[in-house]
Order: C-alpha cells, then structure tokens, then sequence
C-alpha cells in the first residue's frame, strides 16, 4: 500500500487532521455514553485539551514546537487514566480502594482536592465493564501517532 503521500503533508497539513480526529473522538465520546464515570470524564478532559492546544497551534503561522508538546502531554495522561481504568475494571479487588463517585462528592460538598483525586484514581463507577477505555486509549494512540507524523513533517520541510 502506497502512503507516499503522507510524506507529502505539510505541518500545517497535519495540525488540522489532528484537530479534525481530535474533534470527531470527543463527539463520538459525547454521543456513546451520557453518563461518564470519574475516569471517562478524565480522559475526555485530556483529550479536549489537547485538542484545545491544537487548535491554538492553528493560529499561529509557524507553531512553535511547546504546542505539539504539551498537546502529547495531556493525550499521553489520558493513556495512563485510559489503563487506570482498565486496571480496575480487570484486575479483582482493584476496585476496594476506590471511592464513592463525583456526584455523591459533590452534592455532599467534599473539599475539592478529594474530588481532583477521585477525577485521578478512579471511584467504583469505574469498575462496570466498558468499552470506553478501549476506545480511547485507541483514540490517544492515533493522536499521538499523528503528532509525531506531524513532528517529522516539521523537520523534513
């Protein structure tokens, strides 16, 4: 299979595919499920990011290279919540040490960093069988993957 032109998209080529997927993967997270446990809600938040960073990228005439960087950074710490809650959906008993969800921390008004480290590690809403992380951990790695062809359409051009 050909792909010889991909070598042939430019930087700016490859922000606007990157803010195109980025958009398409948070709608469809939007569209599969209403209700989002603590992590879902994490990683759609990392994921926006990251795709805010792009988009802030696009502004710029020539990005410099902190965007493409920082916008890793949050779709690399969606991967990491992306496996926290794989973890915890299959590994038994790894649910034991997480807490009531995020809407029983806020309407009991929990102190904030108690609802920050619930948003991190999980709660038990996040144990229920889903194919959520599954996609997302896809839809980080595709990002990221785009991100880095975007990187070497920078140094090649």
């Amino acid at each position: 299979m050909k792909v010889a032109w991909l070598l042939r998209l430019t930087d700016r080529d490859w922000l606007l595919a990157i803010l195109f997927s980025g958009s398409v993967f948070l709608a469809a997270a939007l569209l599969i499920q209403i209700s989002a446990c603590s992590l879902c809600m994490t990683q759609r938040l990392f994921m926006a990011c990251g795709v805010l960073v792009i988009a802030v990228a696009l502004l710029h005439q020539r990005a410099p290279l902190t965007y493409p960087v920082v916008a890793a950074l949050f779709w690399f710490a969606g991967c990491v919540v992306a496996f926290r809650q794989l973890w915890i959906m299959y590994v038994p008993g790894a649910s034991a040490n997480c807490g009531p969800g995020i809407d029983f921390l806020i309407a009991n008004e929990y102190p904030f960093s108690s609802i920050v480290r619930t948003m991190l590690m999980g709660s038990g809403d996040c144990a229920e069988p889903s194919v959520i992380p599954f996609l997302a951990l896809a839809g980080f790695l595709i990002l990221l993957t785009m991100l880095v062809m975007h990187l070497r359409s920078r140094t090649s051009g």
